[in-house]
């Protein structure tokens, strides 16, 4: 009976794609550009584009419920982190005050609070300015980065914490903290999983306490057409040319230039940087139009890592984040004297397709034993969280498979558990 509805299960995801598959194939012949193209004129589209804004992509992608001295509880349900976050920016926040490591710690592991969690570090005056906040921060700390909010029921008050929880700004609210509760304490809606802290958890992350199962997604993708690039990136796109290879290779007299690796998808724009922001922290800004002007053609983006001038922005399903070979589920942006690299896929992941199976992936300690013993040294990891390997679908090409995988980030590089341990038998990692 079960490999019966296995059976049927796997022809009605079939006959799914091939109907998904056939009512696209129209717009993907398309879209599709011939092998040798060259571009004169600026496309003529009425294509209205729904510009990305910076609040949908700079979020939390993590909740941390601290339901009692004991009982922690985790959640990454993007409607009710999203719900709470929307909730808390309304709040009146003042009489701003420097905590040390000691406080910040004290008010961590303290029950009736919740932390919302952002991927990485993010300075507080570009935050100030994306949710349009009126926050007193001491002058010292205009520049001062965060990637942690701690909020106190009890105390009614929020802590804006560094990374490494050393330091951290506290401010006391005033808000309908009754309706962020009742949204923090609904475990059923919320699918918590249990999670520990403590001073030995590496990177200071939260471990899962348990093995937990979590869905496979199937998704259909499409192919975006390089004039979506075109359009998206280039600050004069007029006049463009292309020379005549198999790869889309464009260029103008400004000095913009655009290649698409026609066996990977690859995209990579060069540029001058047009930048209209002020003040230290304004890499956030003028990158951010390279997001803004793709609109949703690459899905749900989430600003994920920066580092040296370096943002990453990640596809996000289900509240984790999507990795994959060849730029696939992430846009990178590099800034280098006034000089900007976007690198990206033409692949994105668009339309869902009903899949019942699943992954059980160990508990934290479990999988950070199980790299111990295969030679990783973990001191040297930075973080670790759960994420969907991008796979190509074993019945189409117009198919991708999201595998939930375990990814720590070693040496400032994200890697999956297999492949680091693999690295570090070939001496690749090291």
């Amino acid at each position: 009976m079960g490999i019966m509805n296995q059976l049927i299960d796997r022809v009605i995801k079939t006959s799914l794609i091939m109907m998904i598959l056939l009512s696209l194939f129209l717009s993907w012949k398309i879209w599709t550009k011939p092998a040798n193209r060259s571009v004169s004129e600026k496309e003529n589209n009425s294509e209205l584009v729904q510009m990305k804004k910076m609040s949908e992509v700079y979020v939390p992608t993590k909740l941390f419920y601290h339901k009692s001295k004991n009982e922690f509880l985790t959640s990454s349900k993007e409607n009710t982190l999203l719900d709470i976050h929307n909730k808390l920016i309304k709040f009146e926040m003042k009489n701003s005050k420097i905590v040390d490591e000691k406080s910040i710690k004290d008010r961590l592991f303290s029950e009736n609070t919740f932390n919302l969690l952002y991927p990485n570090e993010l300075p507080l005056s570009v935050y100030k300015d994306i949710y349009r906040l009126e926050l007193e921060v001491p002058k010292d700390f205009e520049d001062f980065r965060f990637n942690r909010l701690i909020y106190s029921f009890e105390k009614e008050e929020i802590y804006f914490v560094n990374s490494k929880l050393t330091t951290g700004i506290k401010f006391s609210t005033k808000g309908d903290s009754n309706s962020i509760k009742e949204l923090v304490k609904n475990e059923k809606k919320n699918n918590y999983s249990p999670v520990k802290l403590s001073e030995e958890n590496i990177a200071g992350i939260y471990y899962l306490t348990d093995d937990v199962k979590l869905k496979t997604f199937s998704y259909m993708v499409a192919t975006q057409s390089f004039t979506t690039f075109s359009k998206a990136f280039f600050e004069q796109s007029n006049d463009l040319y292309s020379n005549d290879t198999e790869n889309v290779n464009l260029s103008n007299g400004e000095g913009e230039s655009l290649t698409i690796q026609s066996e990977t998808g690859e995209v990579n724009y060069v540029g001058k940087l047009n930048s209209t922001s002020a003040g230290t922290n304004k890499l956030y800004q003028d990158t951010f139009q390279y997001v803004e002007n793709l609109g949703n053609a690459l899905g749900t983006l989430r600003y994920f890592d920066d580092k040296e001038g370096n943002i990453t922005y990640r596809n996000y399903v289900d509240g984790f984040p999507v990795f994959g070979n060849d730029i696939k589920g992430r846009l990178e942006i590099m800034v280098q004297n006034r000089r900007v690299l976007v690198r990206t896929n033409q692949e994105a992941i668009q339309i869902p397709i009903p899949s019942d199976e699943t992954v059980t992936l160990l508990s934290t300690d479990k999988m950070l034993n199980n790299l111990v013993e295969n030679g990783v040294d973990i001191s040297l990891i930075e973080d670790a969280q759960i994420g969907y390997e991008w796979q190509t679908n074993q019945e189409t090409k117009q198919a991708v498979d999201l595998v939930p995988t375990w990814y720590v980030k070693y040496k400032n590089i994200w890697y999956s558990d297999d492949k680091l341990i693999k690295d570090i038998e070939k001496g690749g990692a090291d």
